[in-house]
């Protein structure tokens, strides 16, 4: 999953604080850009891949754990919204991976 949030960050060509917009791919921080001159700063993909690698075994090594949980919390709701889930998930996966490797 690709999203991007906001945050106030100093920004070194501005030399002031100004808002930012976050790119994730997946849980890690792939890129920053600043709004107010656009200046983009982002994470060299001979380090980004290697992170990407160890978050996805780390997301399913944790998968059943948090599948037991919601089971638990809320069978019924699960177990109608699993089906969905299950196909959503390949889809969820090469949209990460392919943000990745598309990079410029």
């Amino acid at each position: 999953m690709t999203r991007t949030e906001h945050a106030v960050f100093h920004c070194e060509s501005c030399d002031q604080d100004t808002l930012h917009d976050l790119h994730y791919a997946g849980r890690l921080l792939e890129s920053t850009r600043c709004t107010r001159c656009g200046r983009v700063i982002k994470v060299a993909q001979r380090a980004l891949l290697p992170a990407y690698v160890h978050d996805l075994e780390q997301r399913i090594a944790s998968k059943p754990r948090r599948m037991l949980r919601r089971a638990r919390r809320d069978p019924v709701g699960y177990a109608l919204l699993l089906p969905r889930a299950v196909l959503r998930q390949p889809g969820k996966f090469l949209r990460e991976f392919w943000s990745l490797v598309r990079r410029p």
